[in-house]
């Protein structure tokens, strides 16, 4: 068998049989059309119960990536919350109850911030109802809700809805108000662009921000204005409210972060939690602070056990290649960056030894990827293709950002464009990788440029899908493989290392895509 393999993860690129704002369908595709009409192709299950999921619930970038290199089905934060919400070992956190017990002590407040929304993907909008109620039934005087819009996972202006069902809750159980709203573009920020995160803090911290009565005005005021780009607005790009007298979290205040995705949670958890915090901060708070899951190693505030602790997440392919000696790299610009490494290795943040990681980095802010679809996919690909080159490697995992992050924009046109630069970049290393005799799997973590916009309610699409994605087999064997007929994402690790001829461990018990 051939002893080098890359993997290409074209984020965002899913399968659609419907052509309307369908960009990958309607893009200029010649390569990956030349591609599947060559070789093994088949389509893989990204959402839902294929990726640990609920079913009906859309995929994502961690939840792909954690599947794709744990080679087993991985049961999601989003369940084993709720999971332990339900049978109360959730409340029973040491975490969770000094943020409890402290507010009650010292008759202070507790501050619960985060994504608000149904769809799953950071957060879900039950576990802060829980925490409400139990706030509620526990002593809890003082709650203030700290709301970050959202309008990427979710309709791109759904906030109302949303802020309404946390009015529902809030009459429902006698406790909570409202007293700050911001889009997740300055409150999840994940690119280090720490002006952001710090514009968050302050408006948590300060009351900083445009002071407001009426919620409901303020959001159909701000639908009127522009993004930073002067795009139309969305709940994204919401600048911080301050709503009625809220004056910011004071000293001695318990704060409870509501988001168990890591990525973007880590930036604003630091302004928080650490003395050497890289942006600019007015003050530390002398506050209790936890969050629902481990931002990062060094974090131990979390309320959920971390996955490598409790979740079975041992024996991953990452973590298999290292302990046989052999030398992987992983490589994505800034903003999959976590997704193709630490995500794929079960949310660990170290390489193992011998894993490479190379972040090549982005040159956008998010605001403006609708402006540059290419991002720095082509700096992307010309690294990787040196790597190939060299010959040094046995499995080489690559990230194309653009089908993801530039259908979040709901720019129709600018997707196809995105498409387009994908599918050059694919022709590129696949060219290198035959030239070498090594194989390309090309593949996707779950879909969301085929389809940007809701065919029910015919309003613009942002969020991801639920369509399945395409696996293809690319090398100079190919007419000697046969594929199976369909499979999951956590199958590709199986396949890999069947490929790279390691046995499988019991513990990955997905399937091996090729019929042996």
């Amino acid at each position: 068998m051939q002893k080098s393999i890359v993997l290409i993860i074209r984020d965002g690129w899913g399968v659609n049989e419907n052509p309307e704002f369908n960009a990958v369908k309607n893009a200029h595709t010649p390569k990956t059309d030349a591609l599947l009409e060559k070789y093994p192709n088949i389509q893989l299950g990204a959402s839902g119960s294929s990726v640990g999921l609920p079913d009906g619930y859309q995929g994502s970038s961690e939840v792909g990536h954690l599947n794709m290199g744990a080679g087993r089905v991985v049961v999601q934060e989003m369940t084993r919350i709720m999971q332990n919400i339900q049978d109360g070992s959730f409340f029973r956190s040491q975490n969770f109850q000094k943020a409890i017990s402290n507010v009650i002590n010292n008759s202070s407040a507790l501050h619960l911030m985060g994504l608000v929304q149904d769809e799953g993907v950071h957060a879900h909008q039950d576990h802060l109802f829980a925490i409400m109620k139990y706030a509620k039934e526990h002593g809890v005087k003082t709650v203030y809700i700290h709301f970050f819009t959202d309008g990427r996972d979710t309709s791109p202006r759904s906030a109302l809805s949303y802020i309404g069902e946390v009015k529902k809750k809030i009459e429902e159980y006698k406790i909570g108000e409202l007293a700050t709203i911001m889009g997740r573009y300055y409150a999840m920020d994940r690119a280090r662009n720490w002006e952001l995160t710090s514009i968050a803090y302050d408006a948590l911290t300060k009351a900083q921000g445009t002071r407001i009565d009426s919620v409901e005005d303020a959001i159909k005021d701000v639908y009127k204005t522009t993004t930073p780009n002067g795009e139309e607005m969305f709940d994204e790009y919401i600048p911080p409210m301050i709503v009625g007298d809220f004056t910011g979290i004071r000293d001695g205040d318990s704060v409870i972060h509501i988001n168990y995705r890591q990525d973007r949670a880590i930036q604003l958890t630091k302004a928080f939690v650490e003395d050497d915090y890289p942006g600019e901060r007015w003050k530390k708070l002398d506050i209790v602070y936890c969050g629902l899951t481990r931002y990062y190693d060094e974090f131990r505030y979390n309320i959920l056990d971390a996955m490598n602790d409790s979740g079975g997440m041992d024996n991953l392919l990452g973590q298999v290649l290292s302990e046989k000696g052999l030398r992987q790299v992983r490589i994505a610009e800034t903003q999959k960056f976590s997704h193709a490494t630490s995500f794929f290795n079960g949310k660990r943040t170290k390489p193992y030894t011998g894993e490479e990681q190379i972040e090549i980095k982005g040159e956008y802010d998010p605001a403006t990827f609708a402006d540059h679809p290419e991002m720095n996919a082509r700096d992307v690909t010309r690294k990787t293709i040196e790597i190939i080159n060299s010959n040094s490697f046995s499995l080489l995992v690559i990230n194309l950002a653009n089908c993801d992050m530039v259908g979040h924009t709901g720019d129709y046109e600018a997707a196809k464009k995105a498409v387009e630069v994908v599918d050059e970049c694919v022709g590129l290393l696949v060219e290198a990788v035959l030239s070498h005799n090594k194989i390309a799997l090309i593949t996707a973590d779950h879909g969301n440029a085929e389809e940007m916009i809701d065919y029910e309610t015919r309003i613009t699409k942002t969020s991801h899908t639920k369509n399945p994605v395409e696996f293809i087999y690319v090398a100079e064997d190919y007419k000697n493989v046969k594929l199976v007929e369909s499979g999951i994402l956590s199958d590709i690790a199986p396949t890999i290392l069947y490929l790279l001829g390691i046995e499988k461990p019991v513990a990955m018990t997905s399937k091996n895509l090729i019929i042996v």
